[in-house]
């Protein structure tokens, strides 16, 4: 099951292919089934110009190649629904990944993400206190910074941002449901996750019979 990924940096790509897994694991996917090819650029505005020139690349792709696309983009607090119609102007009618497509939009930055569940993040850190978190905050970098400066206060080494930890937080999430009233993106993603691999599970259970 080859998964395409194409995202802005290394803190997406840590939590989000931890998520991948994670959603597999609950839907009873093989994680030696998924094969992720990754595919990075560069942030902030050049990253919706630069999806539209691998949208362009990948027009003559089989569409047998790629069983998902992930697209991952920051909200930087457009919010979701404005986010996906920016990206869905690149993908054509009759693009082959047109219908293989769930989005990742955290919002306002993927930082957020790691910090939504505190218990799981104090547990995947290795840390006794989890930052003091607003629900919403619409000011650039300020979960980054806050990332940041908790694991400096904790005296925990990070070479990446805090992207390291990003599996040890997701699979200390005790529950996905409990958070996905937190954040329309996350619940959007991880709906469309499970949707693709009940899909998956269904067809494969079907061609068995």
């Amino acid at each position: 099951m080859r998964i395409l990924y194409f995202l802005e940096d290394r803190a997406q790509e840590g939590f989000i292919k931890a998520l991948v897994n994670r959603v597999a694991q609950d839907e009873s996917i093989p994680l030696n089934s998924l094969n992720h090819d990754v595919r990075s650029a560069r942030g902030g505005s050049r990253a919706i110009t630069e999806f539209g020139s691998f949208m362009r690349d990948t027009m003559q792709t089989s569409s047998s190649d790629v069983d998902l696309l992930i697209v991952a983009i920051d909200g930087n607090c457009k919010g979701y629904r404005d986010r996906v119609r920016q990206l869905e102007q690149y993908i054509r009618q009759n693009h082959p990944f047109r219908n293989k497509v769930v989005y990742a939009v955290p919002d306002p930055h993927i930082e957020r993400w790691y910090m939504m569940d505190q218990r799981a993040f104090k547990n995947g850190v290795g840390i006794d206190r989890s930052p003091d978190m607003p629900l919403y905050k619409c000011k650039k970098d300020y979960y980054k910074q806050l990332l940041r400066k908790t694991l400096v206060e904790s005296n925990v080494g990070s070479l990446f941002g805090g992207a390291e930890y990003a599996e040890n937080i997701v699979s200390s999430i005790s529950s996905l449901d409990s958070l996905l009233s937190q954040n329309a993106g996350f619940r959007n993603f991880v709906d469309g996750l499970r949707a693709f691999f009940r899909a998956r599970a269904m067809s494969c259970g079907n061609s068995h019979k």
